[in-house]
């Protein structure tokens, strides 16, 4: 178990990230010990980021600006730049990426602006035509029409957005939780979540004036055959029908922090310190 400041969790090639304001540390869960660290200063709250692995990267998106990190395995960090972005420019909610080749990576923007591409070796970003991601990538471009309109706000996605984990609150007042196959094009799960899920940040609380709805006050992931729903007070591990299969309150006092996949069997928890709320504990969880 690690006992460290409190930010935001990650998973980097099976290895733990915790990521604060000022510093970036990969760590050993065996001893709790630092593999590596990394200083780094965060402008705005991290609060305010979302992080997805994928390919042994991590891409990190501040909700507040736009801005789009890379955090390599090395915990080298690059700061991506969108070109003929408004200079006012707010997200609906996290970016979703898709390999084209591989070397280059289509990144959805999820709104207005459209699709990007970013190669992975230079690190540059250039607009990507929506036609081409219709004519190449058809069933990525038809997640669109399918279940990223305004009453769903999505959890988790594997690694190439292969399956989508989603919470549908049409008009406020709905609490449902899905799961989109984008090979297939079709939702393969959608039931009643076991608790109300609120649309607020689920570190703050707080709505967002250019983000409304478009938070849900849990995380979320997909290991397995199971869908592992995290609320601040209390973790759900449940099958593709909505039924309960196990459930871990937070401790009094407390409440969880973050969820990541770790691997097939387990994820990775973050508790804030019930004597400490400016730290936290990070611990894998068996979801089995």
């Amino acid at each position: 178990m690690i006992h460290t400041a409190k930010g935001l969790i990650g998973v980097l090639n099976n290895i733990p990230i915790t990521i604060t304001n000022k510093e970036i540390i990969k760590w050993s869960l065996e001893d709790a010990s630092i593999i590596q660290l990394l200083n780094y200063n965060f402008t705005e709250s991290i609060d305010n980021y979302d992080i997805r692995s994928k390919d042994g990267r991590i891409f990190i998106t501040d909700l507040q600006t736009a801005d789009l990190y890379c955090l390599e395995n090395d915990l080298n960090i690059k700061n991506i730049v969108f070109e003929d972005r408004y200079e006012n420019r707010k997200l609906r909610t996290n970016y979703l990426f898709k390999n084209l080749n591989s070397e280059d990576l289509i990144i959805n923007a999820r709104d207005s602006y459209g699709y990007y591409l970013l190669n992975l070796k230079s690190y540059q970003l250039t607009k990507y035509l929506s036609i081409l991601v219709s004519k190449y990538m058809r069933p990525f471009s038809i997640m669109d029409s399918n279940i990223l309109f305004i009453s769903y706000n999505i959890l988790y996605s594997t690694n190439d957005s292969e399956e989508i984990l989603y919470h549908y609150h049409y008009n406020g007042t709905e609490n449902e939780i899905g799961v989109y196959i984008t090979a297939d094009e079709k939702k393969i799960a959608q039931f009643q979540a076991p608790e109300p899920i609120n649309c607020v940040n689920f570190y703050t609380n707080l709505i967002d004036e250019y983000n409304t709805k478009t938070y849900s006050n849990i995380k979320g992931c997909l290991v397995a055959d199971k869908i592992v729903l995290c609320y601040q007070h209390m973790l759900y591990v449940l099958d593709y029908e909505g039924n309960v299969l196990k459930t871990r309150p937070a401790k009094e006092n407390s409440r969880y922090w973050g969820l990541e996949k770790l691997n097939e069997n387990q994820v990775l928890l973050a508790e804030l310190d019930p004597n400490d709320s400016e730290k936290m504990f990070v611990f894998e969880y068996d979801i089995l």
